[in-house]
């Protein structure tokens, strides 16, 4: 296994808050229940190093986007958490975007930075 640097280290808390937060992702209720997911997704990544970035992905090619993420660095990151964040407001884009896998993408991504989970095959939604 790759030696991971320090700063991109997380804590058994933030790892287990990543990965619950990921699995409650995989299966909202109801499309209020996808937004309210996505809003957690908003809180919990400036806690775990994923401030949103002025660069901006675009989350309309929900391949390309699990792709880029799935190869990504947390600078990189950033800006795919900035182009969810472009979501507010549409609930229907929430909605594709969880069922896409796309925040889903970036937690894994963020976790195998970390060292605390192996790098997802990009082309695959992240479950």
């Amino acid at each position: 296994m790759l030696a991971h640097d320090k700063a991109l280290a997380l804590s058994a808390v933030e790892t287990e808050l990543l990965r619950d937060l990921r699995s409650r992702l995989n299966r909202p209720a109801s499309d209020k229940a996808a937004v309210v997911l996505l809003n957690g997704v908003f809180q919990t990544a400036p806690r775990v190093g994923l401030e949103p970035s002025d660069r901006v992905w675009a989350t309309a090619d929900a391949d390309a986007f699990r792709r880029a993420a799935g190869q990504a660095s947390l600078t990189q990151l950033r800006g795919a958490v900035a182009g969810l964040v472009k979501l507010k407001g549409q609930e229907k884009a929430i909605v594709q975007a969880l069922a896409d896998g796309l925040p889903q993408a970036v937690l894994s991504r963020r976790l195998a930075l970390a060292g605390r989970e192996p790098a997802i095959d990009p082309g695959v939604p992240a479950s």
